[in-house]
């Protein structure tokens, strides 16, 4: 049953990360001058976005039923309460968990729907409905435990700590995109445009490195404490683990942007090494991933964590 839950808020944190970094790619790493300068790469890249996006949103829908039913199994300690109507009835529509997820779906649903039409007439709705489907995420879990302001606080600095993760860990999967199609024989006009899109992308990512650190500073106050309980619990450890892992990911961003974005115009091996090193940032971030997954469903180890 928990190793059920555990790939359900796994598949459903992807997705969500994906559809909002790959929708904020589009904006800020992929735009102006950068359009006119490699139209035929541009619209390959709109119909890639276009498909990775709407698959997104199917799964993120289907991920989001799936957990409703994991999630109704875990409240009521058994496996049948997932098939029991009544059971999820409750779950959805008496309890805080299922108030915010009645949002959730909500989203999920206007985001499939958004994403079968025009990509480039919705594309800010889709980007707006993928803001409110992983802003979500922040309002259950260890955020609502809480009561009161300090829970609308708590809610809120989980928030920013899971945007920002999507700008950047969601924005690896269209560059890594880009760097693909760069590394095509003769395609200067790619490795111009995946050139200037790892500017934007890194520009961002220093914002977003920061507000994660920030954000995940304060998370760790509030859910962990102090050392002994990072170190005596296996909350705290697999913590730890997380942001050893994220600590990997910011060294492997310096590497690529300071040594092997420089070169990729003149230097073939550093390009191919460069399409390498995002797609073991991706690989990273999946791990991270992973570890959230498990992590959302322990006691904090403030509160034991266990020990």
């Amino acid at each position: 049953m928990n190793e059920a839950l555990y790939v359900c808020r796994f598949v459903q944190f992807t997705a969500a990360m994906v559809i909002f970094g790959a929708g904020s790619f589009r904006l800020y790493a992929v735009a102006g001058d950068d359009q006119r300068a490699a139209p035929k790469v541009l619209a390959g890249f709109d119909t890639w976005t276009g498909q990775v996006m709407l698959g997104t949103a199917i799964v993120a829908l289907v991920s989001a039923l799936a957990l409703l039913l994991c999630q109704a199994a875990a409240m009521a300690a058994s496996p049948t309460a997932a098939i029991d109507p009544e059971i999820v009835s409750v779950v959805l529509f008496e309890t805080r968990f299922g108030r915010v997820w009645c949002w959730h779906l909500l989203f999920a649903i206007a985001l499939v729907s958004a994403c079968l039409g025009r990509a480039q007439v919705w594309q800010p709705v889709i980007l707006a409905l993928s803001l409110g489907l992983l802003a979500s995420l922040g309002w259950i879990g260890h955020a609502a435990m809480d009561e009161g302001p300090a829970r609308i606080a708590h809610e809120l600095n989980q928030t920013v700590h899971l945007l920002a993760g999507g700008l950047w860990l969601g924005g690896l999967v269209p560059l890594g995109w880009l760097l693909r199609q760069a590394r095509r024989p003769k395609d200067s006009a790619g490795i111009a445009l995946a050139r200037d899109a790892i500017r934007h992308f890194s520009h961002m990512g220093y914002i977003a490195v920061a507000l994660i650190a920030l954000s995940g500073a304060i998370n760790s106050l509030l859910l962990v404490g102090s050392l002994a309980a990072m170190f005596g619990t296996r909350y705290g450890l697999l913590l730890a683990l997380k942001i050893l892992l994220f600590l990997a990911m910011v060294v492997i961003a310096l590497i690529n942007r300071f040594r092997l974005a420089p070169r990729m115009s003149r230097d073939t091996v550093a390009l191919g090494a460069l399409c390498r090193t995002v797609a073991l940032e991706q690989g990273l971030g999946l791990a991270i991933l992973a570890v959230v997954s498990v992590l959302g469903t322990m006691p904090p180890a403030i509160h034991g964590g266990g020990q």
